[in-house]
C-alpha cells in the first residue's frame, strides 16, 4: 500500500484550517472561523446529539468532522451566493477527493460524505440527522458567539439555523443556547474556582 496517497488527502484536508467560512463576512466578521474549526465541533456535537438521541456517537461524530471535505474543491460558499453559483454535489467531489486511496478507505469516507448530505431525505439515518442538527447548532453558537463580542447584526443567523433543526435534541440544545449566555461556561469556572482557592 502506497501510504503517499493518503497523506496527499491528509495534506488536502489541512486546506480547511486555512479556508474562512465566507458566511461571516457576510455580517461584518473579519478572521471568522476556518471550516476546520467549524468542523471540529460539528463532530463534538454530533457526538453528544447522537448519544441523547439514540444514535451511534461514534458514526455521527464521524459524519459531522468529514461533512465538508469537499470543500477544499470548491470553497465554502455562503448561502447568498448557492442561487447563482453551481458546484457538483458533494459526493462526486468526495469521489474525486479519495480516488487514489486504498479501496476500503475510500469506500468508508465517501460513504460518511453522502449519509451526510442525504440528511434532509425521508430514508436518512438517525446520525444523518444527529450531523445535520450539530451543523446547523454549531453555525447557532458560533453566531451567538461573534454576537456576545459585539456584532449587532447575527441575529438573522441564529434564527435561521434554529428554525432548520429537526431532532428533539437538538431542538432543546439550539434553545438553551440562546437562553444563556457563551461566557457561561467560564464565569462558573472562574467564580468557583475563586472560591474553592481560599
Amino acid at each position: 500500500m502506497d501510504m503517499r496517497d493518503v497523506a496527499r488527502y491528509a495534506y488536502e484536508t489541512g486546506q480547511l484550517k486555512r479556508l474562512p467560512r465566507a458566511g461571516w463576512a457576510l455580517a461584518g466578521i473579519t478572521n471568522g472561523e476556518s471550516v476546520a474549526e467549524h468542523s471540529f465541533r460539528v463532530g463534538v456535537l454530533a457526538y453528544m446529539i447522537a448519544v441523547l438521541e439514540g444514535a451511534n456517537p461514534d458514526r455521527a461524530a464521524a459524519l459531522g468532522l468529514f461533512h465538508d471535505v469537499p470543500e477544499t474543491r470548491i470553497g465554502d460558499v455562503p448561502s447568498v451566493g448557492k442561487p447563482y453559483v453551481s458546484t457538483p454535489p458533494a459526493q462526486s467531489i468526495a469521489a474525486d477527493q479519495v480516488a487514489g486511496l486504498p479501496e476500503k478507505l475510500a469506500q468508508h469516507i465517501a460513504a460518511l460524505i453522502d449519509e451526510h448530505e442525504s440528511a434532509k431525505e425521508s430514508h436518512a439515518t438517525a446520525e444523518a440527522r444527529c450531523s445535520r442538527d450539530a451543523d446547523k447548532v454549531e453555525c447557532l453558537l458560533q453566531a451567538r458567539e461573534y454576537q456576545a463580542q459585539g456584532n449587532p447584526q447575527l441575529q438573522p443567523w441564529i434564527d435561521s439555523m434554529a428554525a432548520a433543526v429537526t431532532t428533539e435534541t437538538g431542538k432543546r440544545l439550539a434553545a438553551a443556547a440562546q437562553d444563556i449566555s457563551p461566557e457561561i461556561w467560564w464565569a462558573e469556572f472562574a467564580a468557583n474556582f475563586a472560591k474553592n482557592s481560599r
